[in-house]
Parts: structure tokens; C-alpha cells; sequence
């Protein structure tokens, strides 16, 4: 959907008005399907309803990010549990491959490689469960992170730690330890909401709302 992916990648910064009239424009299609679409992403979380006034895209809250970091806490926890009793050869070696992601500040061609590389690894793992609604709720997950990090979070501070946390993850998936599997992603999880939430508490990215 191409909304969603501009407001995810910070296209429409929280708050922007967003045109029926404009959107249908730009995606060369009727009012009709863009309203439709509007109207999934506010179930969604992406687009608010302005009352007289259409659409907006999403304010991002402090509070927004502590719910995706607890759910994903939730969700990885037990993904890589399940990995670790279900994922096979091949989707280990995925996930190996995955580990190390490289950002520069300042370089949007590095952004955008970083954070789908990272991102890659989370769902990887996803799909090493075998679960198919871990896979969904995940990358929806993944998503409201990319978009925090779109609007101007520092991603290079999370990305040395980052590699060395996912490394820990697949050597007890590979170890078939599930609970420790399970505490190695809960403690990567932990320590990126702990540094993201000192920044933002910081006012390092000014369009969320503390």
C-alpha cells in the first residue's frame, strides 16, 4: 500500500494533512479507493480522522513506542522459543547471514538498507517459528519502528549492540535452548526500547510527543 510505505519511510510527518483529492492525484486512481484505503490505515494506526477535516497521518507518542516494544517482547519472545525446537538448517543459516547490519549517519541509501536489514533478520526469525500470525504482527511491529527511526532517530548508537544481540539469539536457537533463545531476544528487545526512550525522552526526534 502506498500510503502506508510513505508514512512509514516519513513521507508525511505526524500531522499532515492528507488529501483525498491530492492522494487519489498523485496514485492516478479515484477518491473511492484511496478513502477506503485511509479508512484501513486508521484501524491500523497509521492515519487519524481530523473531525471536519478528513485525514491525518498518525501522531507518534512516547506511548505508541513503550505498546510496540512490550508486544514485541511478547511476540519475539515466544517466536524464538519456538524457533528453537522448530527452525531447520536452512532457516538458521538465514538467520546467521542476518545478524550484522552496517548504518552511516547521515547517508538515506544507508538508512534504508540498515533498517531493512535489520528488519530481515526480525522477520526471519519470525519465520522460523513456523508461524504464520507471528510473521503478520511482526512486521506491523517493525513498521511504527522504521517509521520512529524515518522521522530522525539515530539508528548507528543501536547497531553495534544490535549485531552482537542477534548473534546471541541464533546461537541458542542453533543450541535448541528455547528459554534462552526466548531471554536473548527479550534482552536485545529491552535494551533498544531503553535507548530509543532515553532519546526520545532527550527530544532527539521533535515530531513525537513525549
Amino acid at each position: 500500500m502506498e500510503i502506508k510505505q510513505a508514512i512509514v519511510q516519513g513521507a508525511y510527518a505526524p500531522g499532515a494533512p492528507l488529501s483525498e483529492s491530492g492522494l487519489s492525484r498523485a496514485l492516478r486512481t479515484s477518491r473511492t479507493p484511496v478513502r477506503e484505503a485511509l479508512t484501513r490505515l486508521v484501524e491500523e494506526g497509521y492515519v487519524e480522522r481530523v473531525r471536519g477535516r478528513g485525514f491525518s497521518a498518525a501522531r507518534v507518542t512516547l506511548a505508541v513506542i513503550r505498546d510496540v516494544f512490550e508486544v514485541r517482547r511478547l511476540l519475539e519472545g515466544a517466536a524464538a522459543a519456538r524457533a528453537a525446537e522448530l527452525a531447520d538448517p536452512e532457516a538458521i543459516a538465514q538467520l546467521r547471514r542476518l545478524v550484522q547490519f552496517e548504518y552511516v549517519a547521515g547517508d538515506p541509501a544507508s538508512f534504508k538498507r540498515a533498517t531493512e536489514e535489520n528488519n530481515q533478520f526480525h522477520v526471519a526469525l519470525a519465520l522460523a517459528s513456523r508461524n504464520g500470525i507471528f510473521v503478520d504482527l511482526i512486521r506491523h511491529c517493525l513498521d511504527q519502528v522504521t517509521r520512529l527511526i524515518a522521522l530522525g532517530l539515530d539508528f548507528e548508537p543501536l547497531q553495534d549492540s544490535a549485531s552482537l544481540e542477534h548473534r546471541a539469539v541464533v546461537d541458542a536457537i542453533d543450541k535448541r535452548d528455547p528459554e534462552g533463545a526466548r531471554r536473548a531476544i527479550e534482552r536485545h528487545l529491552d535494551g533498544s526500547a531503553k535507548r530509543i526512550t532515553e532519546a526520545l525522552l532527550k527530544g532527539e526526534v521533535s515530531a513525537v510527543t513525549v
